[in-house]
This record gives structure tokens, sequence and C-alpha cells, in this order.
């Protein structure tokens, strides 16, 4: 090819200048010879002086001038293009006529043996993609996938994306690990367990396990220990056994379980009180939601809420009427743009959930009805003014369970108080209150109080809880009789607790030689025994210090207890801290247990149903733990 043969961009290039060797336009110019056919050649050329070329040996880049080693092939041509010119490359892809292009090698096959990833960077990887899959609940599957290898293979060429096999046995490892921890943070503590029960999307049932303690820096701690598989029937013997192998699991002695939250199913209070010999608690966000549904079966509120029911799954499901409520809600200038809640028959939350949104939505929810004819779902005056006052006596209901379902304070001391300010709110009467409304507010008062009998070993468990958190140790909800009671409690464990130290004390080695007695001495050895009483009596009263507690000015409710113990209450009074580090240990309900549900059904999902129980285990331990 001569230069007036020359392509576009080779005429450009031979007009430009190469250093020193290139002084002029005319003197030397890059060409392509007619018999080089790739259309990589589009790019490249050697160098041309009159016509002849140059140097065989040596093309010459179009674009950036950059001079190669030509040894009768292409490679190196292409991999300039790749490197330095990715948009020309893509054209000689979409213009290849001498066969497919190779594919873009991986920058790995620039690098020896030599420059691989380090083993130590290769492991640190593996052990944060293993932690990956437990935390955010991804199937192990995921390593397989080619767009996730694909991503890794973006960020870091050089690392070995592992095989599901081996992050199986990362998992195991890590599982084991993470149990050794839970062990320690456990070992030699008053133990609080929560647990309930609940069935897979492979009809595997489970019954959940969670622990909790309080540590030495007054800190709550929780943790998920065990997510057994229940083979067996739901019996209270089977259920105990499967709660009682999780606690050996992670060396839990019977002794060491102050207490155990469930819910109010016979089976697992059964297993707990009679098989396990332990104080049973019952959930209080069930006990709530057993009292409000005996309130929301008043048939006159029983009717209205059907029927709003009726009318929220209708604007829920009717495309063309979530149009419409959406457009009246703009025409009316809504602040507040939100579609109807329905209710769910297990959570009453949802229930007041569904009335409050339909209150706020009242208006533009009627002029849809009014507009589309449904007076099937239309509402009366006086069905919207008793729902009205159905979520007022509702919403402090909803305000305690969600106080209550925190896993970071104390809330088995809140119980009673809690009960007791419900009670009393109960007890409020207005003008606007009809004939259901009184009757709504009379079931659930007479659920409320039946749930804790003043005679039942919780009574007062949960009373000598209250004292111990200085948020309620007034006991403002007790009688002077009561809280003697449980006033006295306190005292005679205190005193056991000193007993215990005293005992230890006199249970050190006696010196190997006894010293020489002097007249003095003698007559310390007289009154030894009545001197070293009254010093001690002198030197801590263990009334006292209860005294001391009771005066002390109560906290806010919203105060974290477990600060104050570990700022104040802890140095002025070890004894009775000994004893709160126990009660206030105790969850007040069941939901930890019952937010395992919520993660184990992200890790059992309809594509992960078929994993095998010990897997399921080990993920909802993890994803819990970590």
């Amino acid at each position: 090819m001569n230069e007036t043969q020359t392509s576009e961009p080779e005429k450009q290039t031979g007009e430009m200048e190469s250093g020193e060797v290139n002084k002029s336009t005319t003197d030397k110019v890059i060409v392509k010879p007619d018999n080089l056919k790739s259309a990589v050649w589009r790019f490249f050329g050697f160098w041309s002086v009159g016509g002849k070329v140059v140097d065989k040996s040596k093309v010459v880049c179009k674009l950036c001038d950059a001079e190669m080693t030509y040894h009768t092939t292409t490679t190196n041509l292409r991999m300039h293009l790749m490197s330095f010119h990715p948009a020309e490359w893509k054209k000689v892809g979409e213009d290849e006529t001498d066969g497919p292009l190779p594919k873009q090698p991986r920058l790995t096959e620039f690098y020896g043996p030599s420059k691989s990833l380090p083993a130590a960077k290769q492991e640190a990887i593996t052990k944060k993609l293993t932690q990956f899959i437990c935390k955010d609940m991804r199937p192990i599957s995921i390593v397989d996938g080619v767009g996730f290898q694909e991503f890794v293979h973006e960020i870091n060429p050089r690392y070995q994306v592992p095989s599901r096999g081996t992050v199986k046995n990362r998992i195991v490892k890590l599982y084991d690990a993470t149990a050794s921890t839970v062990k320690m943070a456990i070992k030699n503590k008053a133990v609080a367990l929560t647990t309930d029960g609940w069935t897979s999307l492979a009809n595997d049932a489970f019954v959940t396990v969670t622990a909790h303690v309080i540590t030495e820096d007054w800190e709550m701690k929780d943790f998920v220990l065990k997510t057994g598989e229940l083979r067996e029937s739901h019996t209270a013997e089977n259920v105990s056994k499967s709660i009682v192998d999780g606690l050996q699991e992670f060396g839990v002695q019977l002794e060491s379980v102050v207490a155990v939250t469930t819910d109010n199913a016979a089976n697992y209070v059964n297993a707990v009180e009679k098989h396990m010999k332990t104080m049973n608690l019952p959930c209080f966000a069930h006990t709530i939601h057993l009292a409000v549904r005996k309130g929301l079966g008043v048939r006159s509120i029983e009717n209205s809420v059907a029927r709003l029911k009726r009318t929220a799954a209708y604007f829920n499901h009717s495309t063309t009427a979530s149009y419409l409520l959406e457009e009246k809600q703009k025409q009316m200038e809504m602040p507040k743009r939100d579609k109807l809640i329905n209710d769910c028959a297990t959570r009453w939350n949802s229930t007041y959930d569904m009335i409050s949104r339909a209150l706020e939505q009242q208006a533009p929810v009627a002029a849809v009805i009014f507009d589309k004819k449904l007076s099937n779902l239309e509402l009366s005056t006086s069905e919207w003014t008793q729902l009205e006052r159905v979520k007022d006596i509702l919403r402090p209901f909803k305000v305690s369970t969600l106080a209550l379902s925190t896993d970071k304070y104390p809330t088995a001391s809140a119980v009673l108080p809690m009960r007791h300010v419900l009670l009393s709110h109960l007890r409020q009467e207005t003008d606007s209150d009809t004939a259901a409304v009184k009757e709504m507010k009379a079931k659930i008062t007479a659920d409320l109080n039946k749930r804790y009998p003043e005679d039942g070993d919780v009574f007062m468990f949960l009373n000598t809880a209250s004292y111990l958190d200085p948020r309620f140790h007034c006991l403002g909800h007790l009688d002077h009789g009561r809280q003697q009671e449980v006033h006295d409690k306190v005292l005679a464990e205190i005193t056991a607790i000193a007993a215990a130290e005293k005992s230890g004390e006199s249970e050190l080695p006696a010196p190997l030689e006894a010293p020489r007695k002097s007249s003095l001495s003698a007559m310390g050895d007289l009154f030894s025994q009545v001197y070293q009483q009254q010093t001690r009596a002198a030197a801590y009263d263990l009334h006292g210090e209860l005294v001391q507690y009771e005066r002390e000015p109560q906290l806010p409710p919203d105060a974290d207890p477990l600060l104050w113990w570990k700022s104040t209450g802890s140095a002025r009074y070890p004894y009775i801290a000994q004893v709160a580090k126990k009660y206030l240990t105790v969850p007040g309900t069941s939901v930890r247990s019952e937010r395992v549900f919520s993660s184990a059904g992200n890790i059992v999902n309809k594509k992960r149903s078929a994993l095998a129980p010990d897997h399921v285990d080990r993920l909802v331990f993890l994803a819990n733990n970590m």
C-alpha cells in the first residue's frame, strides 16, 4: 500500500512527528503492507520512507506512536489495544474476520507463581466470605454463582473463590469458635432463658432456646443457644429434653437457671415447671395479646372491626380502589398518603394499627366507598366514634408491648408495675364510653387479673425483680404488707450470701505453727468469738443496707437501671447488687425466641427448605450470635 492509499487513521498518523527520527511529514510515515489482512492492522503499521518500509521488526501504533517488536504474529498488538485502547479493541472484535477473538485473559496470567495471592490474604478473604454468608443469611451455593464469581474477580482477580464444601467446613469451624465464646460468656453466671417452638417450610419442627445474662460490667447480653429439631410428639417431656440437651451442650446447669420465659402453651409451661423444676414466667406480651383479644370479642366491637377488616382487604387487593384512594388523598392534600393495614389474627397489635390507620384515612376512604357505591363496606358515624374510643383504650397496651420487647434492658421487673398502670387506665371512665366499650374494658381487666394470682410464686418473683430495679423499688403497686414480704425475701437472700461468704472465710487453712501466747493474746482468746461477731455485725448491717436502698430516689421509668447499678448501686449495696444481677437478668417476654423465627425464615426459605437440621442450627446460631 503506497502513501496515497493510506487509510484515514494512517494519514492522520503520518502527518504527526515521531520523536527525533520523524522530522517532517514527507520523510517518514506509517504504512501497512497489503498482505496483512487482520483487522488489528487498522491501528498498526511500519515506519516507511519514500514508500519503502524501514524496519519490519518494529511495529508502530497509529494511535500513540508506541513501538513494539514484531514477530509475525499479532498477539502483542492485541494486548496493546486491550490495555491502552479498549474502545478500538472493541472495534476489532466487531470487524474481526480471521476467527473468534480470544477471551480477555485474567490478570493472574500476567503473574508468575510467585505473584499469586499470599496464603494469609487468601485465608483472610475466605474468612470474611464465610462471615458474610452467616451474618446476611445467604445460601452457601452463592459461591457457585457466575455473577458472584465475576463480582469477586473484578475486586481481586487473584482471589480463588472457595468451593461450597470448603465454605461448609469453614462454617463448622466458625460455629465451634463462636460456641466457645458463648460458653465463656455464660459460664458461672445466673442465666435466664426464653424458649418457643416453630415449624419450617420443610415441615420440620424446632425448639429454640435463648440465654440471657448480665455481665460483670452490668451489660445485658443474650445468645441463641440451640435450635434443635423435635422429631417426637410435642409433649412436655420431649420439649424439656430438647431444652436440657441444648443447655448441656453449652455447659449450663439447671441450678444456674433463674427462670424460663415462655408463652402460655401448656406443653412448654409443664416442660419448665414439672420436668425441669424451674420457675416459669408467662410472656407478658402474650398475656396482653390474650387479654386484648378478649376485649375485642365484644359483639358490637367485633362487628365494627370485622367490617373495617373487609374494607382494608378490599383496598389492598383492588388496584382500582388503591389508585382511587391515592387520588382522593391528593385532592384532600393529606400529609400522609398511606395504604390501609389489614390485621393478623395472631398479632393484636396489627388490629390496633389497622384501626389507627383507618381513622387517619377516614375521609378519603369514605369518599372512595361513596363514589363506587360500596355500601357494604361503609361504617356508620357511631361505629367510627366507637373505634376511636377503642384506639384510645388500646394505645397504652401497644406502648407496653413495644417497651417490653427490648433485649438491652431489664423487663421482668417492669411487668407488674406496667400491669398496674394498664389496670388503672382501664378504670378511668369517660362520657363517651358506650355499653360495649365498658364491657370491653371489664373483660380485659378480668383477664389481666387472673394471669398473676397473688398467692403464686410468679407474683412474688416478679415483685422481687421490681424491688431490685431502682425504677420501681418503692413497689407503689403493692400494699404495705406485700412490700414487707418482698423486703423479707430479699433480706433472706442477701443473708444467705453473707453467710456463704463467712463460711468461706472460716475454711481458710490454719497456720502451720501457732505463735507463743502472751497475756494479751490470752485475753484475746477469751473474748475472740463474741468480739469477732460484734465486729462483723458493726462492720456491716444487712438490714441497714436494705433500708438505705429503699430510701434511694426512684429513677425515671425510661432510665437504664443497669447503668445505675454499675455507677452507683453496686458500690453502695454490694449484697443487694448480687441478688439484683440474678433477678434483672430475666426477660419479661419471650420475644427474643420469636425473633429467631424471623431469621430462621430467611435461612430456611423456599429455595433452601431441604437444609439439614444441624445446618439450620449452625446458621441460626451464627446469624444471631456473631
